[in-house]
């Protein structure tokens, strides 16, 4: 193990900035169950831009919106507290990372896409379970921000990273390469991040173990279902991409994913798959402007 590599990495994910203020106080004030939509109002106001965001999302037919909403306080009660959170959440990491522009070696639009995709295909997936699915897309939103810490913090190592995954064929399986190469993998690195940003713990177990599934409680679904939304995600971007001599068939995957799924308790067959992938397809080609909410473009 690479000793020197990881210490770098713990240095620096120590030396990043806290989350601004106002992200701290809305996750303070939204696990507070005395709290109020004023008191919220009252922290986010101030922000304009966090204020239009969460304006146009609460407008948006993605987050559940029926009917116009015109104010920053209508917003919040439309939404929750809980929905408020999670989305300040997206933007902040997002906004945190945002300088990190595409060059020759890495291209930063399409790590977004991936991201974007995977919390689609979490939400697909925790409609399918009955679970409130925005957290989920929220996790799948922001899964491998550890990757941009590593980007980053060991820019060398990262490169060398992206060439492997360039030769792989299953492109989810690159994590077993950065334990080999940097000594921690990029979900390690993601919750010590988020544990220093005083993430909720639902989040933080979600990232930091949707690839050490073994490592956690089964009785949580959020890191299996991002693991999931992960391969789906992984799965249509290799179906799409046209420089792939074979496409990949997506059901020669389909019986892992079925066991794993069974091991939580999750009874699919191949036909399920199939139908969720197909969602995924049709949700990515529905749900453009939303992406442009988060990434603005």
């Amino acid at each position: 193990m690479n000793f020197d590599k990881i210490s770098i990495l713990i240095s620096k994910i120590n030396s990043i900035p806290t989350l601004p203020t106002v992200a701290c106080k809305v996750m303070e004030i939204t696990a507070d169950p005395n709290s109020s939509a004023n008191d919220l109002t009252k922290v986010i106001i101030p922000d304009i831009s966090l204020s239009t965001k969460l304006l146009k999302m609460a407008n948006s037919a993605f987050f559940g919106a029926t009917r116009g909403v015109t104010s920053l306080q209508h917003a919040i009660t439309v939404l929750g507290f809980k929905e408020v959170r999670n989305l300040v959440i997206s933007a902040v990491v997002f906004e945190s990372f945002m300088k990190i522009k595409k060059d020759g070696n890495y291209d930063i639009g399409k790590f977004w896409k991936h991201s974007f995709i995977c919390g689609l295909a979490a939400k697909i997936i925790a409609t399918e379970l009955k679970k409130v699915s925005n957290e989920f897309f929220v996790a799948g939103l922001i899964h491998d921000i550890g990757k941009l810490v590593i980007y980053i913090t060991l820019p060398n190592e990262f490169f060398k990273l992206v060439k492997v995954t360039k030769r792989l064929k299953l492109k989810f399986m690159a994590f077993e390469t950065e334990k080999r190469v940097i000594g921690m993998t990029h979900d390690e690195v993601g919750m010590r991040l988020l544990k220093k940003w005083m993430f909720p713990e639902s989040l933080m177990t979600a990232i930091g173990f949707h690839h050490r599934l073994q490592e956690t409680d089964k009785k949580s679904l959020l890191p299996v279902a991002v693991h999931i939304a992960d391969i789906f995600a992984h799965i249509y971007e290799m179906q799409t991409v046209v420089e792939e001599d074979v496409p990949l068939k997506a059901e020669t995957l389909f019986p892992d994913i079925i066991k794993l799924a069974q091991s939580y308790g999750i009874e699919w067959d191949v036909s399920d798959l199939n139908r969720l992938q197909q969602a995924l397809a049709e949700s990515i080609e529905k749900e453009a402007v939303t992406f442009s909410l988060f990434f603005g473009n």
